[in-house]
């Protein structure tokens, strides 16, 4: 069993991969929705032209004038905003095996992607296309596929009606899609299913509610049909704090996840992303089971486009199991240099109780061009 514990971190990694990057912890500088930068109302995917400017004037650590534009070539019109990402991976593991020790490496190319959302008055259409891996949560057969495809409509400044494909509204909407808040609840990179959302979007709170179909295409992937509804509000200008509650049924069984989540800017400088969530899963056949993931980001930006962060990862879905318990802790830094080009790199250690009682190292770069 030891021998495939070096298996977790790369399968992990791959998890990273995530189609559209989202900046929860802007809640620092005092943004409190999405919308103010994403074409999506829950973030994430193709930047509006404010985004843009904002990911040059606030986010990066140089940039010039004119740096912001799509491939940093082309000026869209205002009715289209284009986005895309490429992203790549090293990872480098160490581990105990039979009282040896082994180090391994291995390069990715974790995602291609390009992305198009149409603004005519009060509707969009966005839709993205890429490849995709073969251990994805979305994997059909293709290696092509299209992770968000849907159409919104803004009647007012502050409602929004979004249906189509693409993740539901559910705690912090992180980039660490690896961790349990996401992959140990099923809802890592791969997992966009088919929705009908409505939200409204204020100054001082929002309110997301989902309907979702899971994967009416393709019944294999097991999605979950359900609903959640996600609130939050926004407090002392950069702090933001809410609750999210889901309830979905799938030949997996039936659950209830719920819990709390915090984005606190304490500074424009310091900022903590901290989410618990409780899951009951009735499965098809024996007995229930309860248990909790957890994720704590602390993140201190040394000066403009360079960060320093601490995490720790809890996950333990079934209480009278000790062998569901994983836990990981570690440190790493990103690097926003210009617009478009982010550098992150980690060093975490992570016990899987299923496979070892030890704890595992591993070392990755991930290289994220966004277009």
């Amino acid at each position: 069993m030891q021998k495939r514990f070096w298996l977790l971190p790369v399968l992990a990694l791959v998890l990273i991969s995530r189609g559209g990057h989202a900046f929860p912890e802007m809640v620092r500088h005092g943004y409190a929705n999405c919308m103010t930068c994403h074409v999506s109302p829950d973030g994430g995917g193709v930047l509006t032209a404010y985004g843009r400017s904002m990911s040059r004037e606030v986010m990066s650590t140089w940039g010039n004038e004119g740096e912001e534009r799509f491939a940093y070539l082309l000026t869209t019109p205002e009715w289209l905003n284009l986005g895309g990402d490429i992203r790549g991976l090293q990872m480098v593991s160490r581990t105990i095996e039979k009282t040896r020790q082994v180090e391994r490496a291995r390069s990715l190319l974790m995602q291609m992607d390009v992305e198009a959302a149409a603004q005519i008055e009060k509707w969009t259409v966005d839709v993205s296309l890429g490849r995709q891996s073969e251990i994805s949560a979305n994997t059909t057969g293709s290696t092509i596929l299209s992770r968000r495809h849907y159409v919104s409509y803004r009647p007012t400044e502050t409602l929004s009606i979004r249906v189509g494909r693409f993740i539901q509204a559910y705690g912090i909407n992180m980039a660490d899609h690896f961790v349990n808040t996401k992959r140990g609840l099923r809802w890592d990179d791969g997992s966009e299913s088919y929705n009908l959302e409505g939200a409204y979007l204020g100054e001082n709170y929002d309110l997301f509610v989902t309907g979702s179909l899971g994967r009416p295409d393709d019944e294999r992937l097991n999605r979950d049909k359900g609903f959640s509804v996600r609130g939050s509000t926004f407090l002392n200008e950069r702090y933001k704090v809410g609750g999210s509650y889901f309830f979905g049924s799938s030949p997996l069984g039936s659950r209830h996840v719920a819990g709390p989540y915090a984005i606190l800017g304490f500074t424009p400088h310091w900022f903590l992303l901290a989410e618990v969530d409780f899951q009951h899963l009735t499965p098809p056949t024996g007995a229930s089971r309860d248990g909790l993931v957890g994720y704590l980001k602390l993140n201190h930006e040394v000066f403009k486009g360079a960060h320093l962060y601490l995490t720790y990862d809890y996950g333990k879905l079934d209480w009278t199991k000790t062998t569901s318990e994983n836990q990981s802790f570690g440190i790493g830094t990103q690097l926003l240099l210009r617009p478009h080009l982010e550098i992150t790199a980690s060093f975490q250690k992570q016990q899987i109780q299923a496979l070892s009682d030890q704890f595992g190292d591993f070392a990755y770069a991930v290289l994220h061009f966004y277009l």
